[in-house]
């Protein structure tokens, strides 16, 4: 018995002290597509298959029912991936397309150190058999979530007229915005393969390619090769071949314009290489390597390098520019010896007529110049929003316009009709993308006024599509009801309404008087600034207290937003004094160019809140017009919206649209007051 017990602890002092040998990982081999991929007929892929864990490949098969793909894949190329020093093998067979509609099984089956291991993909393919003559106009609100609409809505449409009418009377609005006149109504769910709360890359990736992708990607997934350049810090020209690497999926702007030759269109108000518009037309991991979002606007890989577009306009004209790019190429130059008329001025813009192909570059750096990275400019130069554009006095909290010599500007929605008008001018079909970028840009700094103004200057850019699509219900030339109108948002922001606050001038525009709150946390302190125009925009630094009970105000000061004593707490009419942010109705006055002003006396201001100063997971709502409108309505992935489109451009949707004519336009059903 002691021989036995002895004999135990001896074996397991010997298991303790010998040394800990880890198994090698097993092999592998995964196809690089999404467990939920979708395609149209005939979409543009690339198939990537990774092998991990092995020293010798050989044997591949790729097979789908309808045929044998292996003879596409490239040989076997060795690579590190993952970053942790196994050897790996990487096959490719790039710009593949699948021609039946259904779905199916793809089966890869390889041999890795004499074992045969497999992987598969189910894909489902879409229908798309030709186009019934349609167009598409997007509008991306970026960062339009519902509050940001009601914001607009508000301030906008709350006009008190010489007569001391307001246009807002009783909870109830006289007329709507633009896109609240759509007919069809649904929301939007933005979450990326990576997170629930994504960014501006991979949601424009939803939309414009029917799939999904992790933050930061422009129209590509995910691989193994990710790992050398993320965190984007280590971003340069050494990473950028595993950059632009992964495999990529080609969007509905270049599908349209391949195989069906669509004229195809950008415009924004932010750099015309930024996320949103980079979305329709350009193939990267990261989307802030603009030079080569740049360079595949000139040569997209999906066209055999042919332009993306045939109109491109916004901001950010650097790295299109010779000074701006490390390379040195003059990109403007380029696109003009291939007949692109180029502008740089709203007075410019709007003289240019009878030309089809349009880059217009409204803003950039008075002197580009080449980042330190090697992958883009050392400025990314947006467009000035709309409240700036306009001349409108910022609050004290929000920074002053900078236009930074470029005075002559043009709004959202001159550029949109000219785009329209270069892009159907010789009755070819199109698709075009128009996005409100500083819906987003201003939120970010929790910047209210900016932000308002630049919803309702995207709003006025959908009236522009609207009429376009209503006056070809109406043409002789062109077919009725040729053109689909879609108006969402990328993602949401957290900004809400709260009320409205009767701030004063004096106190709304004062830079002066400021209050600072220092927060002190065990990882370090924070101070922030407050300004007396708190009570119209409570930051989502400032501490908010607005509540009907001490109890849930944590026994702080009923109602009180900020940190500046109220006016006029002794009144009886609450909505005078900037005490209660909940009573009343905004009031403003129309200016003479179609927007509101924002000071004046009598104003009463719409108070919003902020909750952070980025993204949030919450859904966006979808309004949509036109031929196959019906197809928007409901809860839906920001994927579904491509294949929604597509359906609209490529099947009769007469019956849902005659359902749509009659729930909107029979008498019997009431209608909404505005609309």
């Amino acid at each position: 018995m002691i021989r036995t017990r002895l004999f135990g602890w001896v074996a397991l002092f010997a298991a303790c002290a010998a040394p800990a040998f880890s198994q090698a990982p097993a092999p592998s081999v995964r196809i690089l597509l999404p467990e939920h991929i979708r395609l149209l007929q005939g979409q543009l892929v690339d198939l990537v298959i990774e092998v991990r864990n092995g020293t010798a490949v050989s044997g591949l098969t790729v097979n789908t029912p309808y045929r044998n793909m292996s003879g596409l894949f490239s040989a076997p190329v060795s690579k590190t991936l993952d970053c942790n020093a196994t050897k790996g093998f990487v096959y490719r067979a790039d710009l593949q397309s699948f021609t039946e509609p259904g779905t199916y099984t793809i089966n890869v089956a390889v041999n890795i150190d004499g074992q045969r291991l497999t992987d598969s993909r189910t894909i489902e393919v879409r229908q798309f058999q030709g186009t019934q003559g349609r167009n598409v106009i997007l509008y991306i609100g970026d960062a339009m979530g519902t509050a940001y609409r009601d914001a607009a809505r508000l301030v906008s449409r709350s006009i008190v007229d010489a007569n001391g009418k307001n246009s807002f009377r009783e909870g109830i609005f006289d007329n709507l915005l633009e896109m609240d006149k759509m007919p069809v109504s649904g929301m939007s769910m933005t979450y990326s393969t990576d997170s629930v709360v994504p960014d501006s890359a991979n949601t424009a990736t939803a939309w414009a390619t029917g799939n999904k992708t992790f933050n930061a990607a422009l129209n590509v997934f995910a691989d193994g090769t990710d790992c050398t350049w993320r965190p984007a810090t280590t971003v340069n020209t050494t990473t950028l071949p595993t950059i632009l690497d992964n495999p990529r999926v080609e969007t509905l702007w270049q599908y349209l314009k391949r195989l069906y030759g669509y004229k195809t269109g950008i415009v924004t108000t932010a750099a015309v290489t930024d996320a949103t518009p980079a979305g329709e037309g350009a193939y990267t991991a990261y989307r802030q390597t603009r030079y080569e979002v740049a360079r595949q606007y000139r040569e997209n890989p999906m066209l055999g390098g042919a332009p993306a577009f045939d109109v491109i306009m916004g901001g950010g004209a650097d790295p299109f520019t010779a000074l701006g790019r490390a390379d040195g190429r003059d990109l403007i130059g380029e696109f003009r010896s291939m007949g692109y008329k180029w502008v740089s001025t709203a007075t410019q813009l709007k003289a240019l007529s009878g030309s089809n192909q349009i880059i217009g570059l409204f803003k950039g750096s008075a002197t580009p110049a080449p980042g330190s990275s090697g992958t883009t400019t050392a400025a990314d130069v947006n467009m000035n929003v709309a409240y700036d554009k306009l001349g409108l006095q910022r609050p004290g909290s929000e920074a002053t316009a900078n236009l930074n010599g470029f005075t002559d500007q043009p709004m959202l929605d001159v550029m949109t009709q000219k785009a329209i008008e270069a892009l159907s001018a010789d009755g070819s079909n199109f698709i075009l993308m128009v996005e409100g970028a500083s819906i987003d840009k201003q939120s970010h700094p929790n910047e209210a006024s900016g932000t308002i103004w630049d919803t309702i200057e995207f709003d006025k850019a959908v009236g522009v599509g609207r009429a376009f699509a209503s006056a070809n219900l109406r043409s002789a030339i062109r077919k009725p009801n040729d053109t689909l109108v879609v108006v969402t948002a990328d993602h949401d922001q957290s900004m809400s309404i709260i009320g409205v606050a009767n701030v004063p001038d004096s106190n709304y525009f004062d830079r002066t008087t400021t209050q600072t709150i220092s927060i002190n946390t065990p990882v370090g302190s924070q101070s922030v600034i407050i300004h007396s125009d708190s009570f119209a925009n409570a930051r989502a630094s400032i501490p908010f207290i607005n509540s009907s009970d001490a109890a849930a105000n944590n026994t702080g000061a009923v109602g009180m937003p900020g940190t500046f004593a109220p006016t006029n707490t002794g009144v009886t009419d609450t909505s005078s004094s900037t005490y209660s942010t909940y009573s009343g109705f905004p009031a403003y006055t129309q200016g003479t160019n179609g927007y509101p002003v924002n000071s004046g006396a009598g104003l009463r201001r719409l108070a919003v809140g902020f909750r952070t100063g980025d993204h949030t997971g919450s859904s966006v709502p979808v309004t949509a017009e036109g031929p196959g409108a019906l197809l928007f309505t409901g809860y839906m992935d920001e994927s579904d919206i491509m294949f929604k489109m597509a359906a609209s451009l490529s099947t009769d949707t007469s019956a849902i649209d005659q359902a749509l004519d009659v729930l909107t336009k029979y008498s019997k059903f009431p209608r909404t007051f505005g609309k």
